[in-house]
């Protein structure tokens, strides 16, 4: 019981200072338990990365994209999608990792559905590099998509939290977990088409105190339809945001 505290606490969100904590709790876990491949088993990559060079090369990256929405797009040389020429969306900039395919929705599945926080963490690490490898920040801290108190209780974790947090660490930023929260339970987003989905999520979200930061990005871990990100967008812009990006590990 003790232990499960302090590792509660050691892995909590916080704001500031947490890199160095998690790379300490990662080198110690690493002697301990050295990390292994979810996919193939193979040895994982060290520290603490459950997930080997080749599984990691295998991932169908999604490229190229809409800038606006991470949206792919038919050729290179085109920047915006029809939709987001058309009709700009709250938020100013969209990244997502990977294609939502076999076996990336594997492990969504398995983090999601099946309660491994592990897995999150992987996920987490992979946006990070993705974004450290070739995207311009232009962002002061990370926001993941809150989940109604009475699901993440289900859940065990906010997979968006664990997230951003592997992502921070990757990044050097700030994760704030404790600025806005969801107002009430929502249905699931599965199954559901774009109109419901935005008629799902009308009022949704709500600030709880001020931002801290003026340009945030917005985490979480599959973009479908964008309509629960750009909900909480026009929540942050609301509250004092000025640029606000979405960054998911993976686009539908």
């Amino acid at each position: 019981m003790k232990i499960g505290k302090y590792w509660e606490r050691l892995t909590s969100c916080q704001p500031d200072g947490r890199q160095q904590v998690y790379g300490l709790v990662d080198l110690a876990l690493a002697r301990l338990f050295p990390p292994r491949c979810l996919l193939c088993l193979d040895p994982g990559q060290p520290p603490a990365l459950d997930l080997c060079h080749e599984c990691e090369a295998d991932l169908a990256r999604d490229l190229p994209s809409c800038t606006g929405c991470a949206r792919p797009l038919p050729r290179p040389d085109t920047f915006l999608c029809g939709d987001c020429l058309r009709a700009p969306r709250a938020f100013d900039a969209a990244f997502a990792a990977y294609r939502y395919e076999h076996p990336l929705d594997w492990l969504v599945r398995r983090m999601k559905y099946g309660g491994d926080i592990a897995t999150a963490r992987v996920l987490g690490t992979l946006l990070g590099r993705r974004l450290a490898a070739g995207h311009a920040l232009h962002v002061e801290a990370l926001l993941p998509v809150p989940l109604h108190r009475a699901r993440e209780a289900d859940r065990g974790f906010n997979q968006a939290i664990e997230i951003a947090q592997a992502a921070g660490r990757e990044l050097s930023l700030p994760v704030v977990c404790d600025a806005s929260r969801r107002r009430h339970a929502t249905i699931e987003q599965a199954g559901l088409d774009a109109d419901a989905r935005r008629h799902n999520l009308r009022g949704a979200f709500e600030l709880v105190r001020p931002l801290g930061h003026r340009r945030i990005a917005i985490v979480d871990d599959v973009m479908t339809t964008g309509s629960t990100v750009e909900e909480l967008a026009r929540v942050l812009k609301a509250g004092g945001a000025q640029w606000v990006e979405v960054w998911a590990v993976a686009r539908a």
